[in-house]
């Protein structure tokens, strides 16, 4: 059996009356979203972005596609893109999120996590909706006017994401072969397809080809 190291406890401390409890490893916030969002931004993110360029790669699992230092280094940029977002939106600590960063980077190293790429990439339309952990963090780029080419990178990478087990796989290939890669993105992600950011996305993927 393998155990994974890497473990979160948020609690919500709104939720407690009288003294708050005391408990080795709970983290208690009074804003539960900001810990929802630094999951999804970070961990769930950077966890997509190594699984579509790992398979893009030619790498088997998670562990393979981050000690490849041109993967690690967009994953790592691009959890920067979002973190930075976050310490706009919810002020958290610069330094603390880098740490973070770390941590999760670690937890993706992991020699005794089999993690295999194409079972962390399945759901490929989920993963570029709106409100996931590809897109959203770009909104975020957009409504603080920050940086965004390695979420870019990430979600060009996923609109390649190919699977015969995977019907949203199928789903994505068929939509991109039907319309093109602009009108298929912006119809998945819900971005306007004349967008700026539509085609920053559409020129990386094109040249991943």
């Amino acid at each position: 059996m393998t155990v994974e190291t890497f473990s979160e406890w948020i609690v919500d401390k709104t939720q407690f009356k009288g003294a708050l409890p005391n408990i080795p490893g709970m983290e208690l916030t009074d804003n539960l979203m900001a810990f929802v969002e630094r999951k999804l931004f970070t961990l769930n993110t950077g966890h997509a972005i190594t699984a579509y360029l790992g398979k893009l790669a030619g790498h088997q699992t998670i562990r393979d596609a981050i000690l490849d230092e041109k993967i690690r280094a967009v994953v790592k940029g691009a959890m920067e893109e979002s973190g930075a977002v976050l310490i706009k939106r919810y002020g958290f600590d610069a330094d603390k999120h880098a740490a973070y960063i770390q941590k999760i980077l670690g937890r993706f190293e992991n020699p005794y996590l089999k993690d295999d790429v194409e079972r962390v990439g399945r759901q490929p339309l989920r993963k570029l909706s709106a409100g996931d952990r590809l897109i959203k963090p770009l909104l975020g780029t957009l409504e603080y006017s920050l940086p965004h080419k390695n979420l870019i990178q990430g979600i060009a990478g996923a609109m390649h994401f190919r699977s015969e087990d995977d019907p949203q796989a199928q789903e994505l290939a068929a939509l991109i072969a039907d319309k093109g890669p602009q009108a298929a993105l912006a119809q998945i992600s819900g971005l306007d397809a004349n967008s700026e950011v539509v085609s920053e996305a559409v020129t990386a993927y094109k040249a991943m080809q």
